[in-house]
């Protein structure tokens, strides 16, 4: 995996890029000390997973995660515990806590890597997605899911002819998923939109089920469905 480390510490950084180095998946494609060099490096390069300090000068980690769209697995490093309820409600991988360990390093980049591997290759162009579910890989079409709810470390895609559970963050499904076609409606679900059948003030009906609308995404839902 194609991975970067953003820290304004020099230190900091120097201990995430030995981590890295001694770590046989993982390629450290960049090192930097600002969301700004960050966000450049996501324009020009293929990056799957970023190591983030919360703590920066000019942007928080958590101010950055929610204002990229589309960006790879992130892994929250910082020196305080209490930042990590937030960090997971915005679908981050895995938190670790300065100083780091190389060992607890491991576990959060093992994690990362099978969260990678769950998805199959995926051709934009094709109406499909392929996610590893019970140690099988299973196509997907996408005008066959409904809805797709977050689960802890994992995420249940519902479909017309079952449900798959698969270890995903949404954020990282979400990537897969074509933006046209799916939104998400609250943190912790995505819907396919031509599956709404009504909306009531806060409650979104499906054909077999009701999702809630959090505050967050309700003016994005209501622009993408006028007559609401």
């Amino acid at each position: 995996m194609n991975c970067v480390v953003v820290d304004d510490e020099a230190l900091s950084r120097k201990v995430l890029e030995k981590c890295i180095s001694d770590t046989d998946f993982l390629n450290l494609v960049g090192s930097y000390s600002s969301t700004l060099e960050l966000t450049k490096a996501l324009k020009a390069k293929k990056i799957d997973l970023i190591f983030l300090d919360i703590q920066m000068p000019e942007m928080t980690g958590i101010e950055f995660v929610r204002t990229i769209k589309e960006i790879p697995q992130v892994i929250f490093v910082t020196i305080k515990t209490s930042y990590a309820i937030e960090a997971f409600e915005n679908d981050v991988t895995d938190y670790l806590v300065k100083p780091i360990s190389y060992e607890r390093f491991l576990r959060a980049a093992e994690k990362a890597q099978k969260i990678h591997d769950v998805f199959g290759d995926t051709n934009p162009d094709e109406n499909i997605i392929y996610v590893k579910s019970d140690s099988r890989l299973i196509k997907v079409d996408f005008s066959k899911i409904t809805h797709i709810e977050a689960l802890g470390d994992y995420v249940r895609i519902h479909t017309k002819s079952g449900k798959y559970t698969v270890l995903s963050t949404m954020k990282a499904l979400e990537a897969k998923l074509p933006s046209n076609d799916f939104m998400r409606v609250h943190k912790s679900f995505i819907i396919k939109i031509d599956k709404i059948l009504k909306v009531e003030k806060n409650v979104i009906y499906l054909e077999n089920t009701s999702i809630p609308v959090s505050r967050t995404y309700k003016d994005v839902l209501r622009d993408r469905l006028p007559l609401f």
